[in-house]
């Protein structure tokens, strides 16, 4: 496997290694080498998630407090489990990465492997612009909890009649409970929790990246195949199914092996990304309604204002960029029906229209990229999460 580790290291795809060697994931290192990993990521933020279940237990019984911690813990949470389920999911996740490593490696066009390396320079490009503005916002998250702070200890008013209070006195982010006195350690608290979050984020972009990077893979993929079938006539190949003098036979046939080949990849990719990002979606409802109310209620703050403002603000791109790949999906899938449909089928031999039909039956129904096996990603879909989390926020705001 050192020739796959390798290629992933000298291509376009290196920031997925990157990202994936980091928080230990790339399946292509040792198994020592990964538990290692795995070792400090339990002590780093297992010690700072406890923490914060112990102080989601002291403010139980107060609602609003209960809610404005939500969004940070259910951040928390989601990257757990996606971090979980990602090792669980490991031996597919090298699967496709090989797959990957093949397919570019495979005998193609011309055409073709300027369509992949286009595709995969977009994932590479997108993957490091993705990667800095998701990073930025814990930053500026936490300097303004920093700020909040700093700001408090120079006011010279007496907040003491709420625990929301007592949490900007204390100056962290969220609820946690360290079991001592949180002014008398408040820099190493402090430095806990903001390394954490900057964790968790990162662990969720590594998740991210390496998805966008699969889903241009599969469009690669599908243009390509379109490509194949336009000039299904003319098209000179040089691969191995040329073994007739039917330039047009030929050519059917490769594209519906890598149509199959195409097929199988996303379901291999589904079975990886489908219940991490069901919880995701269900988890980001509850969190873009309740930032939305914190938003709105203070707006007398300024500190706290782009605090929240900045997290509302990742969570959209978040679940914007979900949804847009899984539409990238179901329009390229769609476009190929398209490319069969147009071709000059009229002129080709009665065996070569018959493998045209198959490839017109198995590409009529776009493929769809589905989470939970309930529905799928795609603008539809964040319509509807984003009208959902309005609904919730104005039940918040009818309750304030």
């Amino acid at each position: 496997m050192d020739n796959v580790d390798q290629f992933f290291k000298n291509s376009h795809y290196k920031i997925v290694r990157l990202l994936l060697s980091i928080v230990g994931l790339w399946p292509f290192h040792t198994l020592r080498r990964r538990c290692t990993i795995y070792f400090v990521m339990i002590l780093l933020l297992g010690s700072g998630f406890t923490c914060e279940i112990l102080g989601i237990l002291d403010i139980w019984r107060d609602t609003f407090e209960l809610l404005d911690s939500l969004p940070v813990f259910l951040f928390a949470v989601v990257a757990i489990i996606k971090t979980i389920y990602a090792i669980y999911t490991l031996p597919k996740i090298k699967l496709l990465l090989i797959n990957m490593r093949e397919y570019h490696l495979s005998p193609k066009s011309d055409e073709e492997a300027k369509i992949h390396n286009s595709h995969a320079l977009y994932a590479r490009n997108f993957g490091y612009i993705y990667t800095g503005v998701v990073l930025g916002h814990p930053f500026i998250f936490q300097f303004m909890t920093l700020m909040a702070k700093i700001n408090y200890q120079k006011s010279e008013e007496n907040v003491t009649s709420s625990n929301k209070a007592q949490g900007i006195q204390s100056g962290i982010s969220h609820p946690v409970n360290y079991m001592v006195d949180v002014d008398t350690y408040y820099v190493p608290i402090f430095i806990h929790t903001a390394v954490c979050e900057v964790c968790y984020t990162f662990l969720t972009v590594t998740f991210d990246v390496l998805y966008i990077t699969l889903i241009e893979h599969c469009c690669g993929l599908l243009e390509g195949l379109r490509c194949r079938l336009e000039n299904a006539l003319n098209f000179q190949g040089n691969n191995d199914l040329m073994f007739t003098q039917d330039k047009s036979y030929s050519n059917i046939v490769y594209s519906i092996q890598r149509h199959t080949e195409t097929m199988q990849f996303i379901a291999i990719m589904e079975s990886v990304y489908s219940l991490p990002l069901f919880v995701h979606v269900g988890c980001l409802i509850i969190a873009l309604s309740i930032v939305g109310f914190q938003v709105i209620t203070t707006t007398g703050n300024i500190h706290h204002l782009i605090k929240h403002f900045s997290y509302m603000n990742a969570l959209l791109i978040n679940i914007f960029f979900e949804n847009w790949q899984g539409q990238k999906i179901i329009d390229s899938s769609e476009k190929v029906f398209d490319s069969a449909y147009n071709a000059q089928w009229y002129n080709m031999p009665i065996a070569t229209r018959k493998l045209l039909i198959m490839i017109l039956m198995t590409s009529k129904k776009p493929l769809i990229f589905t989470i939970g096996k309930l529905f799928s990603l795609s603008y539809i879909t964040y319509n509807a999460v984003m009208r959902t989390s309005m609904s919730y926020f104005m039940l918040l705001r009818s309750v304030q």
